[in-house]
């Protein structure tokens, strides 16, 4: 089980006292005051340590600040909490102080548990393990194997399988989805093949409408009913031929998008997702949550992207010029803080080197969805 610290914010306790926590296997440590969580994050070494901005003895700026600063703890990520509205001063304070992550109070719980299932590399229920099963004519028969979805598109797949594939041109595919879905069989052109050929790259081949219609719904998304509300997981790249029509039909109510897994949208598959947003009539409200770097540039270059839903929270890209890598941190559209026309970007640490990290975008044209009306 996964170690978290935390202190006795009421709401955080809640939440994880919750059913969802325990899905994710997290142990709770509970703190009284920011000294005694220091010393048990030295002892404990958590994983995630989610503290408030108040604690007696020791703040949470301080608290953070002297996890950051012993090596021993360098796995450690800190969230902290909070409550009302965030100040440029607190801002620039949390910046200074290094923490990972920050929790806006009252929380979105299903966002917080699929970041902090993110964050300890636990599989979420939406893990998408398609099976995979091909079969190859080859001389004398047939060849069976098995094997896991890689990545899935509707215009093919990425599969890794138990054992090498014979060297041929075509296969038949059979694709299961995880439950009770109804299985795909199609077929398909081995497009390449890997060094050992147990790694290999299919394209579909003469798709029928319904075969297409079990593909956009294993590949592009996942339907899940949360109490009175609908969220929907969006998935893969989005191109002119990404049909959302399927989709469209089983949406009604208040729905909540998770962009999270959207990885490429191209301008063909903007105007598809634009054409699809403006045919949400029965949808009486809907939000966009955990947005993609990719969804979120498409939504601040353009206006029409999101309609009249809002987005809660997204993903922001950030920079260490230190060590040359790239980071993207969650950020909450309700923790921006206005500033010059635009909103500023929080200030973070690199998490492999300790430095500042810088934001990787113009602020102007990466929150342009904001001013448009699409925040929280």
């Amino acid at each position: 089980m996964a170690h978290v610290l935390t202190a006795s914010n009421s709401e955080v306790l809640r939440l994880l006292g919750s059913r969802a926590a325990a899905r994710l296997g997290l142990e709770r440590h509970l703190a009284g005051t920011g000294r005694e969580a220091l010393q048990m994050a030295q002892r404990l070494r958590p994983r995630v340590a989610i503290l408030d901005l108040a604690m007696p003895d020791l703040d949470g700026y301080e608290v953070c600040r002297r996890i950051k600063a012993d090596p021993a703890l360098a796995s450690c990520r800190v969230m902290l909490v909070v409550s009302g509205i965030l100040t440029r001063t607190v801002l620039d304070r949390l910046g200074e102080c290094g923490c990972d992550d920050v929790l806006m109070m009252p929380a979105i719980t299903e966002e917080l548990f699929a970041h902090l299932a993110d964050l300890l590399g636990v599989p979420r229920r939406r893990s998408r393990r398609v099976t995979v099963q091909l079969l190859a004519r080859v001389e004398g028969g047939t060849e069976v194997r098995q094997g896991l979805v890689d990545n899935l598109s509707l215009h093919g797949l990425k599969v890794k399988l138990d054992g090498p594939l014979a060297p041929v041109e075509s296969v038949r595919v059979r694709l299961t989805p995880p439950g009770a879905g109804r299985a795909a069989v199609l077929d398909a052109r081995v497009v390449w093949r890997g060094d050992d050929g147990s790694l290999v790259g299919l394209e579909f081949r003469d798709l029928t409408p319904d075969a297409r219609a079990q593909l956009e719904s294993m590949a592009q998304w996942e339907v899940v009913a949360e109490d009175d509300l609908l969220r929907v997981y969006l998935d893969g790249d989005f191109n002119e031929s990404t049909d959302f029509s399927a989709l469209w039909r089983r949406l009604s109510g208040r729905v909540d998008f998770d962009a999270a897994g959207v990885r490429y949208i191209n301008s063909g598959g903007s105007h598809r997702f634009i054409a699809f947003v403006r045919g949400l009539e029965r949808v009486e409200d809907y939000t966009f949550s955990r947005c993609s770097v990719g969804f979120t540039t498409q939504a601040g270059l353009l206006s029409e992207f999101i309609g009249r839903g809002r987005v809660l929270s997204f993903m922001a890209p950030y920079h260490c010029d230190s060590c040359d890598r790239d980071e993207a941190r969650l950020l909450q559209t309700a923790g921006l803080v206005p500033e010059g026309g635009t909103f500023a970007a929080p200030r973070f640490r690199c998490a492999k080197c300790g430095a500042s990290l810088s934001f990787d975008d113009i602020p102007e044209r990466y929150f342009a969805f904001l001013r448009a009306g699409g925040g929280a």
